[in-house]
């Protein structure tokens, strides 16, 4: 039985044990679209909402957590687990419009909570969108035009400043309409389809502890590069900007002066070596990452990102992709990875060879590779940029993706593989994904490379690993490409080529990339 009043609803609320948090999720979802579809007073359909919203910020930061370390497309479990997460904050948003329907005029029982309502459909929209972008999905473009909607309800009441209560969607408890609107633009401008998922809920956090700091007008200043925030209230997407326009009434500019004035003085900060903290910034994040990502957000919101290279179409239309530094290992040498000083058990045919001829033929070594699984597809060439490119992935692909990870690829038929990894996701609305993909600098050179202290020297695990040449006309310097948790600053690593035969210790020095499962680190 659910509950159909503010007493029932407290009441019904206390039977929900939130340690199962999917179990949680389904019976607050059932509730929600039980009360949404049934006659309920308006003050208590709004004070239910109230009651509900803290428990369901908390379930969906939970589900949220789940897609850290997933790679997409879901499987079915995952996939269902975020279905049920969008469908909460759909009813919640449907909710509060029901709320909002009579919250009109003054006569009205929710009317002087009119502030309240909007800033809480705005929230739930965003939420929609957050979820999205959690999987890199697009969402339908209807959702901007909703959203839209309810900031030009709020202008129009002139009650977009009024000052809300709200302890899910902001740092200080306060919010309104207009800092709410501009969270969700602005975040949705931050290009989260480049970012991996702890890097989405840093963003998130930025807007919680500076949207006040935006505001949004009928006309506006450029900003130092001659360019405008702008967004168009009747089309169904986010803001951009803009050099030449033509002013209409259903333009707004954001203001991010102070914005930009606040990100530039932490960015300055954490140089100069200020914790987190002081800064009011979020502290799971290294100092260094925190600030190349406001880096980042102050030249997509305050800037405009005008930067990018133009992508062209290259003559090829297809590369061939493996995936992961072992199967890219072994399509460039052609042979199992096997530890380096480990004696090598000969099959029957090799044995025969060494009787026979004295050596081990050609075409034994090839057949002992036949039986070796390395999945290589083929997906189609988009577009290419500076050393960047857009992939279209296989449909029948049976690989997942996530941020970060590292890719084999080869362009030409007749060239060789280079490593690339992950910087881009997107899942179009028809199922697609297209995968935009950062090419590492150099020729990988395939070598084994193992901890030069602790287990893995003792049990001899070597990996499969890369040495990535200097390029002098770029300032690029040697590098070495590793697999993730190999490396530790100031910590030895045994390298071993397999035509040199000698192993060599180095010390890391650096990392310059950390993917999803690799390292990219300098050397001494």
């Amino acid at each position: 039985m659910f509950f159909k009043d503010t007493s029932s609803c407290r009441d019904w609320l206390k039977t929900i044990p939130l340690t199962n948090v999917a179990q949680a999720q389904t019976a607050i979802l059932d509730a929600i679209r039980y009360m949404n579809r049934i006659e309920v007073s308006p003050i208590d359909r709004l004070s239910c909402l109230e009651m509900l919203r803290d428990k369901v910020a908390f379930l969906l930061t939970e589900q949220r957590f789940r897609y850290l370390a997933k790679s997409i497309p879901l499987n079915q479990t995952d996939s269902n687990a975020w279905k049920i997460s969008t469908a909460l904050t759909e009813e919640m948003e449907a909710g509060y419009r029901r709320c909002s329907s009579v919250a009109i005029v003054a006569t009205d029982p929710l009317f002087p909570h009119a502030a309240l309502i909007i800033q809480r459909c705005i929230r739930y929209i965003g939420l929609q969108m957050l979820m999205s972008s959690f999987l890199y999905r697009r969402f339908e473009p209807s959702l901007w035009l909703r959203l839209h909607a309810q900031w030009l309800d709020a202008e129009n009441r002139g009650i977009q400043l009024q000052r809300v209560r709200d302890t899910v969607g902001v740092a200080d408890g306060n919010s309104s309409v207009t800092q709410a609107y501009a969270a969700v633009v602005l975040g949705q401008a931050a290009n989260v389809y480049e970012l991996t998922p702890r890097q989405i809920e840093f963003v998130d956090a930025i807007m919680k502890r500076f949207g006040h700091k935006v505001t949004i007008e009928r006309t506006g200043t450029p900003n130092p590069n001659g360019l405008h925030h702008i967004l168009d209230l009747e089309a169904p997407a986010g803001s951009e900007f803009a050099g030449l326009f033509e002013e209409s009434e259903s333009l707004r500019h954001l203001n991010i002066e102070d914005l930009s004035r606040s990100l530039r003085r932490r960015i300055r900060k954490l140089g100069e070596g200020s914790d987190l903290a002081s800064l009011e910034l979020p502290t799971d994040i290294s100092p260094n990452e925190a600030q190349a990502q406001l880096i980042r957000l102050n030249k997509f919101w305050c800037e405009g990102d005008s930067q990018r290279n133009i992508p062209i179409v290259p003559d090829e239309e297809a590369a061939e992709v493996c995936f992961g530094l072992g199967d890219t290992h072994f399509l460039l040498t052609g042979q199992m990875f096997e530890q380096p000083n480990k004696p090598q058990e000969l099959t029957r045919q090799q044995m025969n060879d060494l009787v026979m001829f004295g050596k081990i033929s050609n075409l034994s070594q090839r057949m002992k590779t036949m039986d070796v699984t390395i999945s290589r597809e083929t997906w189609g060439i988009i577009d290419e940029g500076k050393a960047t490119l857009r992939l279209l992935r296989a449909a029948n692909s049976a690989h997942g993706l996530m941020m970060g990870r590292i890719l084999g690829v080869k362009i030409d038929k007749r060239g060789s593989y280079y490593l690339g990894a992950v910087r881009e996701l997107v899942q179009e609305l028809d199922g697609s994904i297209y995968v935009g993909v950062a090419m590492l600098p150099g020729k990988p050179d395939p070598i084994s490379a193992r901890p030069a202290e602790g287990k893995a020297k003792s049990e001899n695990l070597y990996a499969p690993a890369f040495r990535m040449p200097s390029l002098d006309v770029l300032k690029i310097a040697e590098s070495l490409i590793v697999p993730s948790g190999m490396a530790q600053i100031g910590k030895g690593i045994e390298i071993l080529h397999p035509t040199v035969g000698v192993a060599k210790v180095v010390t890391v020095t650096e990392f310059l990339e950390r993917g999803a499962d690799y390292d990219r680190i300098l050397f001494l």
